[in-house]
C-alpha cells in the first residue's frame, strides 16, 4: 500500500477542509479514509485525482479534525509497517 502523510506545506486547504494524506491508488485511499472514519474523523476523497508527479488521491478532513487525523495517520503508518 503506497500512501503518505502530507507535510504541513503540502496540505492543501479548501474552505473548512484540509488534505492530510495522499495515496497512489483508490483502494489504498479508501482504506486510509475508512480507518479515519472508524476512529471518529469524517474523512473523504473527491472523485478527482490530482497530478503531482505520479497520480495521487488526496484524503480530506474538516480542519477541526486535522490534528486528530494526523495522529491517527501516524498510528496507521506504524501499524502497517509492522505487517
Amino acid at each position: 500500500m503506497n500512501w503518505y502523510i502530507l507535510g504541513e506545506r503540502e496540505r492543501q486547504r479548501s474552505g473548512q477542509f484540509v488534505a492530510v494524506a495522499a495515496a497512489y491508488d483508490d483502494m489504498t485511499a479508501t482504506l486510509v479514509r475508512d480507518y479515519l472514519r472508524e476512529n471518529g474523523v469524517g474523512a473523504a476523497f473527491p472523485p478527482i485525482t490530482y497530478l503531482y508527479g505520479p497520480l495521487q488521491t488526496r484524503i480530506w478532513v474538516h480542519s477541526d479534525d486535522e490534528e486528530t487525523a494526523l495522529r491517527l495517520l501516524e498510528e496507521l503508518r506504524t501499524e502497517w509497517r509492522g505487517m
